[in-house]
């Protein structure tokens, strides 16, 4: 199964066997309805693709049922759909083709919101400028990340399902601090990366969460 997003649609294309086991596909453009997004499925048939110049008046569609997909998790779903009158529910995972490589020196816009300080000072919600320099390779990951007042190097293991990243390292900072931190629904594209973040100091007890959006200077 493919999905494709675009705009308040996501275009499903389903990869199947028919009951004769002869490869077969169908697709749907679904909306959102909820949580998930739905919409009618159908079975196309057209012009050989070997025949020259492509002839569209001879492709013929035909509805044959309703799919729905439901996202879980970010990186699962259950997918419902049916086939003149045939009901099927799978539960589907995000399939990773190649591991992305994050490294790189990236400008930051980092929104943090951070709580239990022991210092009060130091809680709140707030967005910074600041800058990292990832050296990745394969499973292995560590982020040298400098905001204003300290530096931290980050250091861990990356994971990925499908398009979507994932590091949980521990860190330590310039001023002693030290701590766990997770790293999740990275995506790269070119020039620029995003994703979100957890953490926890060992050291202090402050806990953070936020996004980042990580550009590559000109």
């Amino acid at each position: 199964m493919q999905l494709v997003r675009g705009g308040d649609a996501t275009f499903a294309t389903l990869y199947v066997y028919d009951v004769k086991e002869r490869p077969v596909f169908y697709t749907a453009t679904l909306s959102a309805a909820g949580s998930a997004w739905t919409g009618t499925l159908y079975e196309t048939t057209g012009p050989y693709f070997g025949a020259g110049a492509f002839d569209p008046a001879k492709v013929t569609l035909r509805d044959v049922g309703v799919m729905t997909f439901a996202p879980a998790t970010s990186e699962t779903a259950t997918v419902t759909y049916s086939v003149d009158g045939l009901n099927v529910t799978k539960s589907v995972t995000r399939q990773t083709l190649r591991l992305e490589n994050l490294s790189g020196a990236y400008g930051i816009a980092a929104q943090r919101a951070t709580t239990h300080c022991p210092d009060g000072a130091m809680n709140g919600d707030r967005t910074t400028l600041e800058s990292a320099t990832v050296v990745h390779a394969a499973n292995a990951i560590t982020i040298d990340w400098t905001a204003a007042n300290r530096a931290c190097r980050l250091a861990g293991t990356y994971m990925q399902a499908g398009r979507l990243g994932a590091a949980q390292t521990s860190y330590t900072c310039s001023d002693g601090e030290a701590g766990d931190m997770a790293l999740f629904e990275l995506q790269k594209r070119d020039g620029f990366l995003t994703g979100r973040f957890q953490g926890h100091a060992i050291t202090n007890g402050c806990d953070y969460r936020g996004r980042v959006s990580a550009f590559v200077p000109e």
